[in-house]
């Protein structure tokens, strides 16, 4: 037991009034940290064999869930699907995620994200594919090849900057044949129902001109598109969707695009048809065939866990 005299005590008081008057006087001389008001770049890195993959985000796309965003199931079923997967529900919120592979002797991107033009749209929201490429220390003129997955505007908007110059000076664009067939026909074109398909065909016809098709070359399903990467075809999505098997030694991925675009919903719930995927019977069908690993009704997806060395 410690016995405490009345000088001690004062002592003691005397000693903590000090400290809290030193604290107040020292808070009172610094000024407020301002908030930072955005996140640090984002970007991921892993192995696969000798290549290097780089996942550089392109921001976010978030609107309010339309009653038609899984055109053969009720609102409420939705919304039930996005509470299970701890995801606000009213709300439809899909992220941009285009790869880099450094092959050794090639810098490939596959896929471009919405765009330089599109950050200042959507006030920073998305559009940052550039930046974060940058913020990775990947210079875009340094890459070598483009590979496009298909022809919505998430995918090759970014093949532009917001003065329409090439993003990729001296990059060659890989573009899937059936593909670039099916936006490029004038005919198709003068079929599309007014909408969506009436503006992608637009915007397909802005993205590639000039000096992008100048650079063009299309490839076939099947074929190694580089050395390493392996095209595949994923259709119903779009018309010539294609996915890409990354492989190096004994390492693969699979780079699937839009095979399934936000798991929480579409691999958990494969016979979901999405209402911007162009031939909603096809779409389930290759997701179907594409993952073979069910679980229940559905498959589960598997997040990666984050490692802090490559």
């Amino acid at each position: 037991m410690i016995a405490l005299s009345r000088r001690t005590v004062l002592a003691g008081a005397a000693a903590a009034i000090w400290g809290a008057a030193a604290v107040a006087v020292s808070s009172s001389a610094r000024a407020a940290a301002p908030p930072a008001g955005r996140q640090a770049p984002g970007w991921y890195r892993y192995k696969v064999g000798d290549f290097e993959i780089t996942v550089v985000t392109d921001g976010v796309n978030r609107f309010k869930l339309p009653d038609s965003m899984v055109v053969n199931a009720k609102r409420e079923d939705v919304n039930a699907a996005l509470a299970a997967a701890h995801m606000e529900q009213d709300v439809f919120v899909t992220p941009y995620n285009p790869i880099v592979i450094n092959t050794g002797a090639k810098l490939v991107v596959i896929d471009t994200g919405m765009g330089e033009a599109a950050f200042t749209a959507s006030k920073g929201a998305n559009g940052q594919f550039l930046k974060n490429l940058a913020a990775a220390g990947i210079d875009a003129n340094a890459v070598d090849a483009v590979i496009i997955s298909h022809y919505h505007g998430d995918h090759v908007n970014g093949l532009l900057r917001a003065d329409n110059s090439l993003s990729y000076p001296n990059a060659e664009i890989l573009v899937p044949a059936a593909e670039h067939k099916f936006w490029m026909d004038d005919g198709e074109m003068s079929r599309a129902p007014k909408g969506r398909m009436e503006d992608l065909f637009k915007n397909n016809r802005r993205v590639f001109s000039g000096e992008v098709l100048k650079r063009l070359r299309t490839y076939q399903e099947g074929a190694e598109v580089v050395a390493g990467i392996t095209a595949v075809g994923t259709h119903g999505h779009s018309w010539g969707h294609n996915s890409h098997v990354v492989a190096s030694g004994s390492g693969k991925v699979y780079v699937q695009a839009d095979v399934t675009h936000v798991p929480f919903l579409f691999a958990r719930n494969p016979g979901w048809h999405a209402f911007y995927d162009q031939d909603a019977v096809m779409a389930e069908a290759t997701r179907r065939k594409v993952y073979d690993e069910k679980s229940g009704s559905g498959y589960r997806e598997i997040a990666v866990p984050w490692n802090p060395t490559i």
